[in-house]
């Protein structure tokens, strides 16, 4: 077990489109990967309020509905479940083929690559702390290149163009539906804008 997420770490990195059709060929039952998702999201949860510890916020700028670990966890397994929902009716919408639980459990482990990028970019504060910022910013990029490619491999779209195109118009829908959401509850009252 530790050998195929070793390799399927690696294979994320520097052959995604093999990482996703590895995932996809799994057939895992869609509770057992709500499992893996909502472990995934506790343990971001986790690493989070660790990295506050080591590195405090200032209060003038710490918003605060993220100094709860209940909210965050929340909001972070809400903006994440959204996101697999998103990716597959925008697919679908869009001509894709995805079965929903292998949006699902591609997503699930997409959120334990980001722990992993977490935990190093926590190691580079330690010891390099202008590194860590640089890091954060290139995974970041980089992991949007892993989920076209995901997404690519699970809508079966065979056009990275396609595949970027949907991520582009879930993320201006997400953004609009999540504006008008918080809205609606009052975010801005709370004094977050």
């Amino acid at each position: 077990m530790i050998e195929f997420l070793r390799q399927l770490v690696m294979l994320t990195i520097y052959r995604p489109a093999q990482a996703a059709t590895l995932l996809a060929g799994q057939n895992m039952p869609r509770e057992t990967s709500w499992s893996i998702l909502a472990l995934a999201i506790i343990l971001n949860t986790l690493t989070y309020f660790l990295s506050t510890a080591l590195f405090p916020v200032p209060t003038e700028i710490a918003m605060p509905l993220l100094t709860s670990p209940t909210l965050v966890c929340l909001i972070l397994g809400s903006v994440v479940v959204m996101f697999v929902f998103a990716f597959f009716w925008v697919g679908r919408a869009l001509g894709g083929k995805a079965a929903f639980d292998n949006i699902l459990l591609m997503m699930a482990w997409l959120q334990y690559m980001r722990l992993i990028v977490q935990l190093i970019a926590l190691v580079l504060m330690v010891f390099l702390p202008g590194l860590a910022q640089i890091f954060v910013m290139a995974t970041g990029l980089y992991g949007a290149w892993i989920v076209v490619n995901f997404m690519n491999v699970a809508h079966q779209f065979n056009s990275l163009g396609k595949s970027l195109m949907m991520l582009i118009l879930t993320l201006i829908g997400m953004t609009v539906g999540l504006t008008i959401f918080l809205s609606f509850i009052g975010v801005t009252a709370l004094g977050i804008s």
